[in-house]
């Protein structure tokens, strides 16, 4: 028996708590008067309050105008209230620049939503026709588990009491009830995709093997644990791989060592993190970002939305796509400060005729030989050719920075501190020892350079 069958599907899924209110979309074919109607007998054991909500696409003229007042009067005659939403579904999919039968689906969640608030339910009449429709829909034009796994009985507030029940089925019931429901003559055009696959594929697979489209819909719910334990798997990887708190980075390694389909599903997490929204993430993106990966060097690769993926030494992160930083200099005035909005540091320079300890406590202060210095001084960002004189001898910034594994988006964004063309100090590096104080210095130049929105010490 139909009711009982959906009675136990919506017991099962926990999809209609007592006192709930649940808004209904009614088209006015036979699945929407039927899941009407099964709710209807069911609502007053369950304290259910029902609505329905017929949408008017602006489409097929005086057949849509009969289907909304069709819709009215059904549910007038069950007593359940309804509202019928007019709109211009073929000018609505123009300025979001989609196709018409999204422009709808997307109208009628956003109306449905409405209607039902914060803690209502939406209940629509998809079945299991539907879902075979679904599923080869998206075999067709290629899919991973979580698309296999079609609709989801419960998602968020949306539930489907029909979705484990058969079209001819949901006919049954109206017949048996004398349910009258209209016809939608668009259902029977093969210009659509999917009218296309209900009319001709569905019919030839059941030819085929009997029972195939009910097959189909009990796969998609069987790939639906499937794919719930992967996800709840993934989602512990993610956190043991994780190395940073504000930024999304994951140790290389480690993501090297998982199996192929755990890794891709770590790095969706870590997509969507990381970027906000998994929305235009392709198949084509995740092999990109797998490769790099499993590759033993540096880069990156263009991901969604302006995003890259960046492999550095034995981490991986992400980044916004910048437009190449430009070239800042600052000339620097003994007993001044000077705001560097581009490094976003406060520098700041004087003299001492004695060594003072008290500049030694610290990574933002640095003491130099006053009498070393023999050309005017600068804050700037680096450039090519760039040299510093260590212990060891003279190293290109280039070399040093890779030495250290400084991250190339990271690299033109740290303040120098420039000596005409020779570096005296890399902000949070190294110092230079042509400039250095020792035992001769008479006179100590020192520069400060702090951070941060009030300009903190970094350390």
């Amino acid at each position: 028996m139909l009711l009982e069958r959906v009675r136990q599907t919506i017991m099962q899924y926990d999809m209609c708590p007592q006192n709930t209110k649940i808004v209904i979309g009614l088209s006015g074919g036979a699945d929407s008067v039927a899941l009407v109607h099964i709710l209807w007998r069911l609502h007053k054991q369950y304290h259910w309050q029902l609505e329905t909500v017929h949408i008017h696409h602006g489409l097929r003229g005086k057949e849509a105008d009969a289907d909304a007042a069709f819709a009215k009067v059904y549910s007038e005659s069950l007593q359940i209230p309804c509202t019928v939403v007019c709109f211009d579904a073929a000018k609505m999919a123009k300025e979001q620049k989609c196709t018409v039968e999204e422009a709808g689906r997307n109208f009628r969640y956003e109306i449905f939503a409405k209607q039902a608030e914060q803690t209502g339910r939406i209940a629509v009449a998809h079945h299991a026709d539907d879902q075979a429709e679904t599923i080869l829909m998206r075999l067709c034009r290629g899919t991973g588990l979580e698309g296999l796994t079609g609709m989801l009985p419960i998602r968020k507030n949306i539930i489907r009491p029909l979705l484990f029940c058969s079209r001819k089925e949901i006919e049954q019931y109206c017949q048996q009830h004398r349910l009258c429901y209209q016809q939608d003559s668009t259902n029977f055009e093969t210009a659509y995709t999917r009218n296309k696959i209900r009319l001709q594929v569905i019919p030839l697979l059941e030819q085929v093997h009997g029972g195939s489209a009910a097959h189909l819909a009990k796969t998609a719910n069987l790939l639906a644990e499937e794919n719930d334990f992967m996800t709840q798997t993934a989602k512990q990887m993610y956190q043991k791989i994780r190395m940073e708190q504000k930024a999304v980075c994951l140790q290389k390694e480690m993501l090297q060592n998982l199996h192929k389909a755990l890794r891709r599903r770590v790095l969706r997490l870590a997509v969507e993190e990381a970027v906000g929204s998994t929305k235009n993430l392709t198949q084509a993106h995740l092999e990109a970002m797998e490769l790099l990966v499993m590759q033993n060097q540096n880069g990156f690769v263009q991901i969604v939305g302006g995003w890259q993926f960046c492999a550095e030494y034995q981490k991986v992160w992400f980044r916004k796509e910048q437009i190449l930083q430009t070239q800042y200099q600052y000339d620097l005035h003994f007993e001044t400060k000077m705001d560097i909005k581009e490094a976003g540091v406060l520098v700041e320079c004087g003299i001492l005729t004695e060594k003072n300890e008290e500049f030694y406590h610290n990574d933002c202060t640095k003491l130099f030989d006053y009498d070393k210095i023999k050309k005017s001084l600068c804050v700037r960002n680096r450039r090519a050719g760039d040299l510093i004189r260590l212990r060891g001898g003279t190293k290109k910034l280039k070399a040093l920075f890779i030495d250290e594994k400084i991250p190339k988006a990271k690299r033109d964004t740290i303040p120098l501190l420039a000596c005409g063309e020779e570096i005296l100090w890399i902000y949070g590096g190294q110092t230079s020892v042509a400039f250095a104080a020792d035992e001769t210095t008479k006179k100590y130049m020192w520069v400060r350079i702090t951070e941060g929105k009030n300009h903190e010490r970094k350390n």
